[in-house]
Parts: C-alpha cells; sequence; structure tokens
C-alpha cells in the first residue's frame, strides 16, 4: 500500500521511468487525471501513468475524481471516466495480419467513450467488441459512449443530468434497403438505420435502388420507393388518447404505398394525404402514390380557361382538347370514360404517353377518394387514377402501367409488426431502470443480447440490462454533458489541475 501511495505522490514525474513497452503491450496512457491502476491477470496491481503500459487480460479502474485515456496499438482511443472498471479481456493486432485481429472488452463499472481504430475496419469487421450487463456491442467503425448506471439515470451519479427533452417519434424504420435520409424541420440531416426515430417535420428521401418501410405510432405504414421524398407534415397521436389525433402526409417525388392506421378511423378529415394538385382522402385503406414530371417539381402550371393546368404543345393536344370538350357537354363522366357512343371520342383516360407522369394513384385495399383543383373521384379496389394535365380533373386510368402492378417495393402489410415492442419499450427507455446506455456520436452500433438486436446510427442511443434491450427516444442528458471528457476528447487534457498528457 505505501508503495501504491509512494507511486501516486511522484504522479507525472514517473514518465519518463517506465522503460520499454513489453513483448504483450496491447497500448499505452496518454492521458490521466488522479489514480489510475491496473489489475494484472496474476493478481499484481500496478499504478499506471502517462506512457504506462496496458496488457491483455488487464482491468484497468480509474478513481472517484480520476480521468484516463488509452491509445491502442490499433489507433483505438478510450476514455474512462470516473470510478470505472474496464477489463480487457482479448487483444490481438499485427499490421500484417488484419484477419486475425481481435479486441474483446468488458465494462464492469462506470463508463468510457471509444473512438475505434483499425481494428473491425480490416479484415473481420466483427474483430471488435464490447461486453457490459449481459449484452455485446458491436462497431462499424465508430465513436460512442458507454455507461453502466446503478440506478435509472445514473441518478447515484452526481454529474448526472436530465434527459435531453425529445417529441416521441411519429414513426420508426422498419425496414431499410440501401440508403436513406430524413431532413428535420431545422435543416440537418441524418441517415436513417434499422429502427431509426421519424419525427413530426422530417423529410425522408431515399437514394437510387433504395426503399424503406415506416410504421407509425398509429399502426400505419408506409414504404418509400427508391429516389422519392416524402414529408410528415403533422402527426398527432396518442394510444390512451388526451389530443387531438391527426396526420398530414406529403409525398414530393418518387412513389410510396401506403397503409392507413387509427388515425382517421374515427374521422376520415384527421387524415391527409397530399402531392401536387391532388389529396387523396381515405377510407380505411391500402395504396399506392406517385409523383412524377410536373408533379415532382412542385412549381405549377398555368391555368387555362377550363380551370385546368395547360398541357404543353405535343402530339397529344388533340387528344387533350377532344377530352375537354366531351366534359364541358357532358359526354365524359367523372371517371374520364366516355359516355357517348360516337367513336368521336375515346377513352382518354390514359392521359399522355406515360400515366406516371403526372400524380396518380392506385388501390389495393379498401378505397381512396382522389381530389384535384377540376374535381373528384372515388377509386375502388384494383383501380387507379391520375390528374388530368388540361383540366386538373382526376380521371380514371383504363389500361394500369405494369410499373404499378409490378412493383418490386414491398408491400408495408406485408411486414409483421409489433407496436408494443417497437415503441412503448422505446419510449419507455430510461424508465426500465439500471443498466447500460450506449450513445453513438458516429459511425454505426450493434447493440446484441441473445437473438435480439438493436441497430444505432449517429445520434440515437440504447438502452439494455437483465429485461429488456431497447433504443431510447431521447438521449439522456447524463450521456453528452461531461465537459472534461469533451475536452480530453479533443487533445486538450481536462481532468483537473494534475492532469497528465503525453503527445
Amino acid at each position: 500500500m505505501k508503495k501504491i501511495l509512494l507511486a501516486l505522490l511522484l504522479g507525472c514525474s514517473l514518465i519518463a521511468s517506465l522503460g520499454a513497452f513489453a513483448a504483450d503491450t496491447a497500448g499505452t496512457i496518454r492521458y490521466m487525471s488522479g489514480t489510475l491502476v491496473a489489475q494484472r491477470t496474476d493478481g499484481t496491481v500496478r499504478v499506471l501513468t502517462p506512457k504506462s503500459t496496458v496488457q491483455p487480460g488487464d482491468l484497468l479502474v480509474t478513481g472517484k475524481k480520476s480521468y484516463a485515456q488509452v491509445v491502442m496499438n490499433d489507433g483505438t482511443k478510450m476514455t474512462m471516466r470516473p470510478d470505472s472498471n474496464l477489463k480487457i479481456e482479448a487483444y490481438q493486432f499485427k499490421q500484417s495480419a488484419p484477419q486475425a485481429d481481435n479486441a474483446v472488452f468488458r465494462l464492469l463499472k462506470g463508463g468510457f467513450r471509444t473512438v475505434t481504430g483499425l481494428i473491425g475496419k480490416r479484415g473481420n469487421k466483427d474483430a471488435y467488441k464490447l461486453r457490459a450487463s449481459g449484452a455485446t456491442i458491436g462497431i462499424r467503425g465508430t465513436d460512442f459512449s458507454s455507461r453502466l448506471c446503478a440506478t435509472k439515470d445514473c441518478e447515484d451519479d452526481a454529474e448526472a443530468a436530465a434527459p435531453v427533452a425529445k417529441p416521441k417519434p411519429a414513426g420508426r424504420v422498419m425496414r431499410i434497403v440501401g440508403q436513406t435520409v430524413a431532413k428535420q424541420a431545422d435543416g440537418k440531416i441524418r441517415k436513417l438505420t434499422l429502427g431509426s426515430a421519424v419525427y413530426e417535420g422530417d423529410s425522408l428521401q431515399s437514394d437510387r435502388g433504395s426503399h424503406a418501410v415506416v410504421a407509425f405510432r398509429d399502426g400505419g405504414r408506409i414504404t418509400l420507393q427508391e429516389s422519392s421524398i416524402f414529408k410528415v407534415e403533422a402527426f398527432k397521436y396518442e394510444k390512451k388518447g388526451g389530443v387531438q389525433e391527426n396526420i398530414a402526409l406529403r409525398l414530393i417525388k418518387g412513389g410510396v404505398r401506403v397503409v392507413t392506421g387509427l388515425i382517421g378511423r374515427a374521422n376520415k378529415n384527421n387524415y391527409k394525404f397530399q402531392m401536387s394538385g391532388a389529396t387523396i382522402g381515405i377510407r380505411g385503406t391500402g395504396f399506392d402514390a406517385w409523383c412524377n414530371g410536373s408533379c415532382a417539381e412542385g412549381d405549377g402550371n398555368p391555368v387555362s380557361a377550363l380551370g385546368g393546368p395547360l398541357l404543353a404543345a405535343n402530339s397529344h393536344d388533340i387528344l387533350w382538347s377532344q377530352y375537354a370538350e366531351a366534359s364541358v357537354d357532358g359526354r365524359l363522366n367523372d371517371a374520364g370514360m366516355q359516355t357517348s357512343v360516337s367513336g368521336q371520342y375515346t377513352q382518354l383516360a390514359e392521359g399522355p404517353d406515360d400515366p406516371m407522369n403526372g400524380a396518380g394513384v392506385y388501390v389495393w385495399s379498401g378505397e381512396v377518394v382522389m381530389v384535384g383543383p377540376g374535381g373528384s373521384f372515388t377509386v375502388a379496389v384494383n383501380q387507379a387514377a391520375m390528374i388530368a394535365q388540361q383540366t386538373g380533373k382526376p380521371v380514371r386510368i383504363m389500361t394500369i402501367p405494369a410499373g404499378v402492378l409490378q412493383n418490386n417495393a414491398p408491400r408495408p402489410d406485408s411486414m409483421p409488426l409489433d407496436l408494443d415492442k417497437l415503441f412503448d419499450e422505446a419510449d419507455a427507455g430510461a424508465e426500465s431502470g439500471a443498466g447500460l446506455y450506449v450513445t453513438v456520436h458516429d459511425g454505426q452500433v450493434i447493440l446484441e443480447k441473445g437473438d435480439q438486436k438493436v441497430d444505432l446510427g449517429k445520434g440515437q442511443s440504447g438502452f439494455s440490462n437483465d429485461q429488456i434491450m431497447t433504443r431510447l427516444a431521447a438521449t439522456p442528458g447524463f450521456m453528452d454533458s461531461d465537459a472534461n471528457m469533451e475536452s480530453i476528447e479533443n487533445g486538450g487534457g481536462g481532468g483537473g489541475d494534475n492532469g497528465c498528457v503525453v503527445r
């Protein structure tokens, strides 16, 4: 004990006398303040200082007001919080043998922040693992924080802060293929991953060859198709009631497949689905909608004397003139179909060469009412309709395009949905009490426990204990409120006046 106290008093003055690295060195202490000891596999305890080395099997222990940063041989940086225990269960890294990479750490107490190095980025992507509270964290080139709390919200820690106030998500991503991002109301853009929250005001944008299925809190679902933009303009719903429920969705570009939920069942006016120049009224429905060409441009067209957008001059002007004439003298009904037996007029509901060039809808369950500036039309199951460019009137598409009938994006109702698991546990989050909290600052983390997996992306947090493993609706304040940790991560020390740093 006297030897340990003497070493602590000497502090940074011991740096120069540490000697050469051992052959099995796994990393080096770059920064520390206060006390840091390593318990070796043979039971011996060693006091560490900057430039001290750590080995596989070491249990690293920080004092109650101490911080330390360990830099592993592959470049991984681990910044330990006060009163923390971190064990290096396994570590192997050789520049010449990436397939043999292996790094397994176990958090037994407290918390730390990790910026991962080469292990996991080369060779085996699953080579880096962190274990704690019965869960395993797999990384994908990541900057993340982990913290074990003995009480709910780490209330036993004086540095704990109240959780950051965030609204409940309107929905969550339940399937994703390729790349999809969300643009927030404040203009910030975040990448969506499996389980990501979707909030009121978010605009979702999918890349080419990509699609995403989003489940809403009321049980409704959408599949955003490739190269599409879709906005959740409004969403108010509480499972227990108490709010004026409503939902307003807008397809800005591309295509979306929709299954309606509980909102709108009691009052259909509470559910709004819009595209440029068109509104879809629902009747407990499943439908596909598309918005291309002038609809996607969103800049509108000049209005003709007939009260609808003018069609640009092309080979179909004569047909559209005939349609307008027939419509005016009553020879076409609301479906855009000929009411006269004369062969002079044809079924012009198909519109231009490509019915997909504009705003359209195809119903595969229930029915919808399509409303445009020129009128309305009820679209029954297995029917399709579009907004006529000349008149702004919804007209039935008599020959449904193959691209509609052979849609490669999955119908959202084909995806199994457990609302309680997807929302209630995730939104309760920290209410579950003591356990492991994980926050991703950059990159991706896979939180695993048995056959359960939670995928966390940048800005997201997760929680795990003996009962549950879930994504949190809000990042607890105690996970990102430590100025000392930030200062150390930025290379400036910060653990107090007695901190020592090696550069």
